[in-house]
């Protein structure tokens, strides 16, 4: 065999830190394709490898002939030719047999540990010892390749011939096996990461067998071994990891460390942990200043929180890039037990300011966490409640104002409810809670159970104060008046919805009402040509709920064309628009009603069972209202909570309204069936 001209090498001065392998192939080199090669390796042919490989030394010896293509039985493969100081440590275009700069090696040990792939790995080595260690286009060397493979064999077999290399064979180079095994791909993994990553405890075993500190590769800046380990939830190799080498890395990827992946895995992993580290719960990330407790805190991983609390209360107080502490983070993503967790003995917490000057429940109504402020609301200590719930921030904002600003009514009401919440403290610009209500009221048309217009209502009723400024300066400065282009356009462009809806219903009650349910006598019947369901309770509610159907469409159609023609002024159209609204809803509940009625007095006689089943579903489509009445009982329930006895009478007075509001057609179509029977008595 001929002498194989290995590049010199230098040991690293620090066996603890791996060797820098950051260098990326040179770009645009030419690939020149081995297909007799590459199909040996990776069918493990070593004698067609050894064959191949060899034709290159006969080459070698003799003078370089005149460029001819070779015969497809005579492939000479020139792999240490292009091989130098600055490219031994990389697949050059010479020695790659792949796209991905792979060697005739990578591929070979990516493909097994049978006999005839160990074999073959030796045939390579033997003749071109500087692909042991020479790393592919993703910086992979053949190690990498075997053990993410899952080759336990290969990989044994290729420590062992990197402990022979550079003394025939002999074994006992320690240093280069463990330079070997430090070395990193693109991603900064070690061959270590694939084995863990694999889940192979016997593979992880003899690497750290031959290396003890190899689970402390990379030291920082980077996912160690025990990182990537608890991220995959792989609890039996971390404590082999820890096990081996009590002083292994605990980095992760930013500056993280495991327990900022383990906060997010479950309690069993956060206890290992914290046994062999606490220290672990005060480091922060890079990027973010993140704690672990901020990260369990983000998922509201409650019971994980009481054990970081329990390793180490003070986590609670540590603040992250944006000053905001554990507390804020659960407040914003609404999870309410781990804030219930936070507070628990350290209610001190809730006074925590992030750069802002905002409170958790600052945060909470900013970002509409229901949860946390119904919560926080709760709460019964009277202490907490007079100095957390008023608490103002840099801006002078109470929660109450920011949820005055927000306009969510769910997010308002818990706050009103609280005896403890001031109405009338003002905010750096001297605006009280009813101020910020007024400004945010929205002008021209819009819907009574708008929130914003129901807060304003409702701290009206409860008895909120303006702020001492002069109505018409502020009026001026502050609120928006009218525009009536942009509320032309608002109407406009809402008329043709409800214009397709009236017309609709017009056109249904108008067909219902000369295709009457049951049909018409006969002509030669005494009564021949009337409907044949007349006089029946049923049919005469079918046919006043139908009339009043079209009678309701008609006037909102009407009423459409006032509000949709421009040349009439835009308060007479907003009004118009009011009243098509109005007329449209009754139509639409109308012809329900009548729908209901005549499905009934036609099945009534056969099938009385699924007439009233075919009714009792038909009328589910009157859930709509549930959710007018939910919220007029919610702001009537909030006034009770907070002015007591004095508003008893208010719930069912709004509760008769809203109901009125709702169901008038029913009530006109009841009206107008008694004063009938009425009048058919006497």
């Amino acid at each position: 065999m001929p002498r194989v001209h290995l590049p010199p090498r230098m040991a690293p001065e620090n066996t603890e830190q791996a060797p820098s392998l950051r260098t990326k192939p040179t770009e645009g080199v030419d690939f020149e394709p081995h297909p007799e090669l590459l199909m040996a390796a990776r069918r493990g042919d070593w004698r067609q490898l050894e064959r191949l490989l060899g034709q290159k030394d006969d080459a070698a010896a003799a003078p370089p002939p005149a460029p001819v293509r070779p015969a497809r039985h005579d492939v000479i493969v020139h792999i240490e030719e292009a091989v130098n100081v600055e490219s031994a440590s990389t697949v050059t275009s010479a020695d790659a047999v792949t796209v991905a700069r792979d060697s005739v090696l990578h591929v070979v040990a990516s493909r097994g540990d049978a006999h005839e792939f160990l074999k073959s790995a030796t045939v390579i080595y033997d003749r071109a010892r500087h692909l042991l260690d020479a790393r592919n286009g993703n910086g992979d060397t053949p190690l990498h390749c075997a053990a993410r493979a899952g080759w336990g064999g290969m990989v044994a077999h290729l420590v062992g011939l990197a402990r022979g290399a550079e003394n025939g064979g002999g074994g006992g180079d320690d240093e280069k096996v463990k330079a070997m095994l430090r070395m990193q791909n693109e991603q900064g993994e070690t061959v270590l990461h694939e084995a863990v990553r694999l889940g192979s405890g016997d593979m992880v075993g003899r690497l750290m067998s031959e290396d003890p500190h190899l689970a402390r590769v990379p030291p920082a800046d980077g996912a160690s071994p025990l990182y990537l380990a608890v991220s995959l939830e792989h609890d039996d190799i971390a404590r082999q990891l820890y096990q081996n080498d009590k002083g292994l890395s605990y980095s992760g990827p930013d500056g993280r460390n495991a327990l900022h992946v383990a906060a997010l895995k479950g309690k069993e992993t956060i206890k290992m942990l914290l046994e062999w580290n606490k220290d672990l719960i005060r480091q922060a990330d890079r990027s973010s200043r993140s704690t672990p407790l901020h990260f369990a805190a983000s998922w509201g991983e409650h019971e994980v929180i009481s054990l970081l609390l329990d390793a180490d209360q003070s986590a609670a107080y540590q603040p992250d890039i944006d000053r905001s502490f554990p507390i804020h983070v659960a407040a914003y993503a609404n999870k309410v037990k781990a804030v219930s967790v936070l507070l628990d003995g350290r209610r001190d917490c809730a006074e925590l300011r992030d750069a802002n000057g905002r409170t958790f429940l600052h945060v909470a109504v900013l970002e509409e966490s229901q949860s946390v402020v119904t919560y926080a609301s709760n709460l019964q200590s009277k202490k907490f409640a007079s100095s957390v719930m008023n608490m103002q921030d840099k801006d002078g904002n109470t929660a109450l104002h920011l949820a005055i600003q927000m306009g969510n009514m769910w997010i308002f009401s818990p706050l009103m409810k609280n005896h403890e919440v001031k109405l009338n403290l003002r905010n750096n610009k001297g605006q009280t809670p009813l101020d910020l209500s007024w400004i945010t009221t929205p002008a021209g048309v819009h819907y009574g159970l708008n929130p914003r217009i129901m807060i304003h209502r409702l701290l009206q009723d409860a008895g909120a104060k303006n702020g001492t400024f002069r109505c018409d300066h502020f009026h001026k400065e502050h609120i928006v008046l009218l525009d009536p282009k942009e509320e032309a356009q608002k109407i406009t462009d809402s008329t043709q919805t409800i214009g397709i809806g009236s017309v609709l219903i017009a056109t249904v009650a108008f067909t219902a009402a000369f295709a009457l349910p049951g049909g018409y006598r006969a002509d030669d019947h005494p009564n021949g040509g009337t409907p044949t369901l007349a006089r029946h309770y049923a049919f005469d509610v079918f046919i006043i709920a139908n009339t009043l159907a079209f009678i309701c469409a008609c006037l909102s159609i009407t009423s459409l064309m006032y509000a949709g023609v421009t040349t009439v002024d835009i308060r007479t159209r907003m009004i118009s628009f009011v009243i098509s609204v109005t007329f449209m809803a009754g139509s639409a509940r109308s012809l329900g009603a009548a729908f209901v009625f005549g499905l009934y007095v036609v099945l009534a006689t056969v099938a009385r069972t699924t007439a009233i089943a075919s009714c009792a579903i038909t009328a589910l489509a009157l859930v709509d209202a549930v959710w007018a009445f939910s919220m007029v009982a919610n702001g009537e329930l909030m006034l009770l909570k907070r002015l007591g006895v004095r508003a008893w009478w208010r719930l069912p007075w709004a509760i008769l309204l809203t109901f009125l509001s709702q169901f008038w057609p029913y009530i006109v179509i009841a009206g107008v069936l008694i004063f009938y029977k009425v009048d058919r008595v006497h």
